[in-house]
C-alpha cells in the first residue's frame, strides 16, 4: 500500500483544484516559508478523519476552507481525495485502488466517501487501524509531534507502540465492549427493577392463587362430600323401596287369598245377599278411596317436608349469596379507588407529556427556523459571492479603462507639450525671473512703508520736511509703477513658457476629470466589495452562532426525547395497570351480576316453595277431612254388614277369622303402599334438591353410589370440617388463578430476559478479558522488539551511546506509560527531558525507525523534523532514511539541502499568486534513487541484545469454555484447590508459555459472534 495521488480543492491555500502524484521512495517538498508546504500534510491528516482543529493549525474546522484573498473570493466548501494503492491487501478491502474523500461545508457539515460510497468517520478510522496509518498513528511526524513524543506524559507515548503492535483495533473493540458492557449493565438494572415490581405482583397473586386453589379444592371436596351424602340417601331410599315392594307383593298375595276364601264363604252363604254384596262392594270402594287418600296425604306431607327443607336451604343460600355480593361490592369499591388514583396519575403524566411535546415542538421549530436562517444566510453569502465576482469583473474593466485613459493622458500630454514648444528650462528661468521681480517689489514696498511710518511717528514736521517727504513719495510710487511694468513683462514671459492645454485637461469634459471619475468608481467598487465581504463575514459568524445554538437545541431536544420516551413508558405502564384494574373490575361486576341474578332466582324459588307449601298444607287438611268422612262411611257400612252377617249362621266365625286375616293383610298392604309412596317422594326430593343446588342430574353419578364405603357420619364430619376451612379462608379473589397465570408468564418472560442479559454481560466481560490478555501479549512482544531496535538504532545514529525504554507500571501492561532514557556518547544515562534539542530529535528519529523495523508504515510524512539537526546528524538521518526507502514511501518537508539530495522526487511548492498554493513536480535521476536496507558507513556495526524488562505481569486468560453437542455451555463444577503457602502468593513476572501449551487464540470476530449468539 502506498500513496498514489492527492487531489485538493478549497483546502486552506489550495483555491484551485490541485492534483499531486506521489512516487515510491523518498519525495521532498521544497518551498519558501508560508507557501503552503505543511498544508499538504494537513490535507492528508484531514482526509484520514482528523477532527481536532488545533492539530490542523486552525481555530475551528471551518477555517480549513479557503477564506479568499484580495483578488479571490472565499469558497463555500473544501474537498480532499487521497488515492491509495492496495495491491498487497493491507487494507481490508478487495479493491486494489482505494479513494478516500472528505468534504466539508461552511456550516460545519462533513461528508466521507470510500470509493464513492458515503461512510462515517469511524469507518475511515477503522479502515486504517493497525496499519501504522491514520490521524493518531506514526505515519505523520511533524516537528511539534516529535516534541510531543519526547515531552508528553509517558502514558501519551503508548499510541506508537499500540499501533506498531496492531492492537489499536483490539483496543477500540475493548472500548466498544466496555461501552456495551455499561449499556448492558444499565439494561440489566432496568430489567431488574421491572422484575422486582413484577415479582411483588407475582408473589401477591401467587398467594391469592394458592388461596383460590384451596378454596376451589375445598369447594370440590364439599361438593363430593355432599354428593356422597345424597347418593347414600338415594341408595338407602332405593333399597327401602325395594324391600317395601317385595313385602307389598307378599301382602297383596295373601290379601287376595283371604278375599278369595271370604268370597267362597260368601258363596257358601248363598253367595251373600245382594245387600251384603252391595255393602261389601261399597266398603271395598270406600276402603280403596281411603287408602288412596291416605297415600295422597303421606305424599303431600313428604312433599311439604321437602318444601320445608328447600325453604331452609334457600334461606341459607340467600345469606351466602348476600355475603358474597357484599364482598364483591367491597372489592369493586377498592378497584374503583385504585382506578381513580391511577387515572389521576395518568392525567398528571399526560399533562407532563403534553408539556414535553410542546417543548419538543418548540425546539424543533427553533431548529428549523435556525436552519432556515442559516440556509437564507448561506444563499445571501452565495449571492454576495456572485456580486463580488461581478464587482471584481466591473473593477477589472474600470482598471483596464483607467490604464487606457492613463496611457491617453501621457500620450496627449506629450503631444501637447511638443505642439506648444514647451521647454522646461525656459519655463524655470521665466518662473525664477517672476519670483525675483515679486521679491524686489516686496522689499521696495516694505522699505518705503517703514520710512513713511517713521516720519508719521515724529511729533512735528516742518514744511520743508513735509515737501521733501511728498516728493519722495511721488518718486517712490513712480518707481513702483516701473517695477509693476517689469512684473507684467515677467508674467507675460512665464505665461508664454507655460502650456495652455492644462485647462482643457482639467475641464469637466477633460481627460483628467475622466480619470478622477474612474478612480472614484474603482474606489466605490472596492468599498462595495468590502461592505459585501463584511456582510458575508457577519452572516458567516451568525451561521456559526446559529449552528452552536442548533447544537444546544439538539442536545436539549435529545434530553427531552429521552424524557418523552420515559414518560410514554410510564403512561403505558399506568394504562396497563388501569386496564388490568378495569378487567378485574369488570370481572367483579360480572360476578356481582351473576350473584344478584342467583339471589333473585333463589328468592323467587323460596317464594314459590312457600306458596306451594301453603297450598299443600291446605290440600292435606282437605284430604284428611275427606278421609275422615270416608272412614265414617266405612264404619257405617261395616256395621250394616255386621248386622247382616249376624243373621248368617254356621260360617260366621270362619268368616270373621278370614275377614280379620284379610284386614290384617289389607292394613299391611296399605302401610306398604304408603311407605313406597314415601320412598318415591324421598327419591324424587333427593334428585330434585341436587338438581336445584348444583344444576346437575344426580343419576350421572349412579356408578359412584355403589362404590362409597365411608360411613355417612364420617362424611358429614369431613363436610363440616371442609365448610369450616372455607369459612376460615375469608375473602377470596376468584380470578386469582387466571391472573396469576398471566403474571407468571410475564414474570418468567422477564426472568428469561434478565438471565439472557446477565449471560450477555458475562460473555462481554469474558470477551473483554480475552482481548485484553491477547493485546497484552501482542503489545509486550512488540515492545520488547522496539526496545532492542531502539537501543541499536540510537547507537547507529549517534555512533555509540545507549538508549532504553521502561514501563512505568510493569504490572499493568495495557495502561502503563513508557519512559525514554538516552545516553549520547560521552554522557551519562539520563531522562530524555535533559537532552539538547538535536539529541532529542535524533532520539525521536531512532524511536521512529525502531518502530518501522517492527511494523513499517506503508507511507510516512515527515514535516521538518531535521530542522534542529546539524550537518553530521542530518547525514546520519538521510542515510537511515534512504535505507528504509525501499519498504516505505516517505514524503519529507525540508529546507535542508542534504535531505533534498537524498530524495528521488521533488515537489516544488510556490505561490505565483498571493495566497494561492501551486505544486511543481520534478523526477530526479536514477542515480539518486534509494537502495536496500544497508548501513554502508557502519559495516562493522554489531547488534546488541537488550535484557528483558523485569516485573512484567500479563493478565491471565479466562478459563476455556466447553460446549455440549447441542451447542449449550457445559457447566463445570469448580474443584477446591489446596491453599498455597502465603510466601508463594505474590505475583511473579509472567513469561509467554511455549506455543504447544498455549490455548488457541480467540479472534475478536469469533468473540463478537459468540456474544451475538448468546444474545440471541
Amino acid at each position: 500500500m502506498f500513496l498514489k495521488s492527492l487531489e485538493v480543492f478549497g483546502f486552506k491555500s489550495f483555491a484551485d483544484r490541485t492534483h499531486i502524484n506521489f512516487a515510491d521512495g523518498i519525495t521532498a517538498l521544497l518551498g519558501p516559508n508560508g507557501c503552503g508546504k505543511s498544508n499538504v500534510v494537513d490535507a492528508i491528516k484531514w482526509v484520514l478523519a482528523e477532527n481536532k482543529s488545533k492539530n490542523l493549525r486552525a481555530e475551528n474546522m471551518a477555517d480549513v476552507i479557503f477564506n479568499g484573498t484580495e483578488s479571490r473570493p472565499a469558497l463555500s466548501m473544501a474537498e480532499v481525495t487521497l488515492t491509495i494503492a492496495n495491491d498487497n491487501g493491507l487494507l481490508q478491502m478487495q479493491e486494489t485502488e482505494i479513494a478516500i474523500k472528505r468534504r466539508i461545508y461552511r456550516n460545519g457539515e462533513n461528508e466521507y466517501f470510500i470509493n464513492g460510497e458515503q461512510v462515517t468517520a469511524t469507518k475511515v478510522r477503522q479502515l486504517f487501524m493497525d496499519t501504522g496509518v491514520g490521524k493518531a498513528a506514526y505515519s505523520v511526524m511533524e516537528q511539534g509531534k516529535i516534541d510531543q513524543i519526547l515531552s508528553s506524559k509517558p502514558e501519551d507515548r503508548r499510541y506508537l507502540f499500540e499501533e506498531a503492535a496492531g492492537i489499536s483495533r483490539s483496543k477500540a473493540e475493548v472500548q466498544e465492549a466496555e461501552r456495551e458492557l455499561e449499556r448492558t449493565k444499565a439494561n440489566l438494572a432496568q430489567i431488574d427493577i421491572g422484575l422486582a415490581e413484577t415479582k411483588r405482583s407475582y408473589e401477591t397473586l401467587k398467594a391469592q392463587s394458592d388461596k383460590t386453589a384451596k378454596y376451589r379444592k375445598y369447594n370440590e371436596d364439599k361438593f363430593n362430600y355432599e354428593l356422597d351424602i345424597q347418593l347414600l340417601r338415594l341408595k338407602n331410599f332405593t333399597q327401602d323401596k325395594t324391600h317395601h315392594q317385595q313385602a307389598l307383593d307378599e301382602a297383596d298375595k295373601k290379601r287376595l287369598a283371604a278375599e278369595k276364601e271370604i268370597e267362597e264363604i260368601y258363596n257358601t252363604l248363598h253367595e251373600n245377599t245382594d245387600k251384603i254384596k252391595s255393602l261389601q262392594e261399597q266398603m271395598n270402594q270406600k276402603t280403596t278411596e281411603a287408602i288412596k287418600l291416605q297415600q295422597e296425604v303421606v305424599g303431600k306431607k313428604a312433599l311439604a317436608q321437602q318444601f320445608h327443607v328447600q325453604q331452609s336451604q334457600s334461606r341459607e343460600k340467600i345469606g351466602q349469596i348476600e355475603n358474597r355480593i357484599k364482598n364483591i361490592e367491597q372489592r369493586i369499591d377498592e378497584y374503583n379507588e385504585d382506578i381513580d388514583s391511577q387515572n389521576a396519575d395518568l392525567h398528571d403524566l399526560n399533562k407532563k407529556l403534553s408539556d414535553i411535546n410542546k417543548n419538543i415542538e418548540g425546539f424543533v421549530t427553533n431548529i428549523q427556523q435556525s436552519q432556515g436562517q442559516i440556509e437564507e444566510n448561506q444563499k445571501i453569502i452565495g449571492t454576495n459571492g456572485g456580486k463580488i465576482l461581478n464587482l471584481n469583473s466591473a473593477r477589472a474593466d474600470l482598471q483596464k479603462k483607467l490604464a487606457a485613459i492613463t496611457e491617453d493622458i501621457v500620450t496627449e500630454l506629450d503631444a501637447k507639450l511638443k505642439d506648444a514648444g514647451y521647454s522646461a528650462a525656459a519655463n524655470k528661468k521665466a518662473k525664477e525671473e517672476l519670483n525675483t521681480q515679486l521679491e524686489k517689489i516686496k522689499i521696495f514696498a516694505n522699505g518705503r512703508a517703514n520710512i513713511f511710518k517713521d516720519f508719521a511717528s515724529l511729533p512735528s514736521h516742518s514744511e520743508k520736511d513735509s515737501a521733501r517727504m511728498g516728493t519722495d513719495a511721488v518718486n517712490a510710487f513712480t518707481d513702483l509703477t516701473k517695477m509693476f511694468d517689469e512684473l507684467a513683462l515677467c508674467v507675460e514671459s512665464y505665461t508664454k513658457t507655460t502650456p495652455q492645454f492644462i485647462d482643457d485637461f482639467l475641464s469637466p469634459e477633460g481627460i483628467i476629470t475622466q480619470k478622477r471619475s474612474i478612480d472614484k468608481e474603482i474606489q466605490d467598487n472596492l468599498n462595495q466589495v468590502e461592505n459585501i465581504q463584511a456582510e458575508s463575514e457577519d452572516l458567516a459568524k451568525k451561521n456559526v452562532e446559529l449552528g452552536k445554538r442548533i447544537d444546544t437545541y439538539r442536545k436539549t431536544l435529545e434530553d427531552l426525547r429521552v424524557n418523552q420516551a420515559a414518560m410514554i413508558q410510564q403512561i403505558k405502564n399506568c394504562e396497563q395497570q388501569i386496564s388490568q384494574l378495569k378487567r378485574a373490575l369488570a370481572q367483579e361486576e360480572v360476578s356481582r351480576k351473576e350473584q344478584e341474578n342467583e339471589l333473585y332466582e333463589e328468592n323467587k324459588r323460596r317464594d314459590e316453595v312457600e306458596e306451594q307449601l301453603q297450598e299443600i298444607e291446605e290440600q292435606i287438611a282437605d284430604i284428611e277431612k275427606q278421609g275422615s268422612r270416608i272412614m265414617d262411611e266405612v264404619d257405617a257400612i261395616k256395621k250394616q254388614i255386621d248386622d247382616c252377617n249376624s243373621k248368617v249362621s254356621g260360617k260366621q266365625n270362619t268368616l270373621k277369622k278370614k275377614q280379620e286375616e284379610r284386614d290384617k293383610y289389607q292394613a299391611q298392604f296399605e302401610k306398604l303402599n304408603v311407605s313406597i309412596a314415601q320412598n318415591d317422594t324421598e327419591i324424587q326430593n333427593v334428585k330434585q334438591n341436587f338438581q336445584d343446588n348444583y344444576s346437575r342430574d344426580l343419576m350421572e353419578f349412579e356408578e359412584r353410589m355403589y362404590k362409597i364405603t365411608t360411613p355417612v357420619q364420617v362424611i358429614r364430619e369431613k363436610l363440616a370440617e371442609t365448610k369450616q376451612k372455607i369459612q376460615e379462608l375469608g375473602q377470596v379473589n376468584l380470578m386469582a388463578v387466571e391472573q396469576f397465570a398471566e403474571e407468571k408468564e410475564r414474570y418468567e418472560r422477564q426472568q428469561a430476559s434478565y438471565n439472557d442479559t446477565k449471560k450477555t454481560l458475562e460473555n462481554l466481560v469474558r470477551v473483554s478479558e480475552e482481548i485484553k490478555t491477547k493485546s497484552s501479549e501482542m503489545f509486550l512482544d512488540t515492545y520488547n522488539k522496539i526496545r532492542k531496535n531502539f537501543h541499536n538504532m540510537f547507537r547507529r545514529l549517534m555512533n555509540g551511546g545507549k538508549a532504553e525504554l521502561k514501563l512505568v507500571d510493569p504490572t499493568n501492561v495495557l495502561t502503563s506509560g513508557i519512559d525514554i532514557y538516552a545516553q549520547p556518547p560521552g554522557k551519562k544515562l539520563s531522562h530524555i527531558s535533559l537532552l539538547s534539542g538535536g539529541e532529542k530529535t535524533m532520539t525521536a528519529v531512532a524511536l521512529l525507525f525502531a518502530t518501522y523495523q517492527v511494523r513499517p508504515s506503508p507511507f510516512c510524512l515527515l514535516d521538518e523534523i531535521d530542522a534542529a539537526l546539524d550537518d553530521k546528524n542530518v547525514s546520519s538521518f538521510v542515510s537511515t532514511l534512504r535505507a528504509f526507502g525501499n519498504i516505505s514511501q516517505y514524503i519529507v518537508i525540508t529546507h535542508n539541502r542534504k535531505t533534498v539530495m537524498g530524495a528521488s522526487t521533488l515537489l516544488g511548492v510556490t505561490m505565483e499568486e498571493s495566497g494561492i498554493t501551486k505544486i511543481l513536480q520534478v523526477r530526479l535521476d536514477e542515480d539518486t534513487l534509494n537502495g536496500n536496507i544497508t548501513f554502508d558507513s557502519q559495516e562493522d556495526f554489531v547488534e546488541e541484545d537488550v535484557p528483558p524488562e523485569e516485573g512484567i505481569v500479563i493478565p491471565p486468560r479466562p478459563p476455556r469454555r466447553e460446549h455440549n453437542p447441542d451447542g449449550s455451555l457445559k457447566i463445570v463444577q469448580k474443584q477446591e484447590e489446596p491453599e498455597e503457602p502465603k510466601e508463594d502468593s505474590k505475583s511473579e513476572p509472567v513469561t509467554e508459555a511455549p506455543a504447544e501449551n498455549k490455548e488457541p487464540e480467540v479472534t475478536a470476530e469469533a468473540q463478537e459472534s459468540e456474544v451475538k449468539g448468546d444474545q440471541q
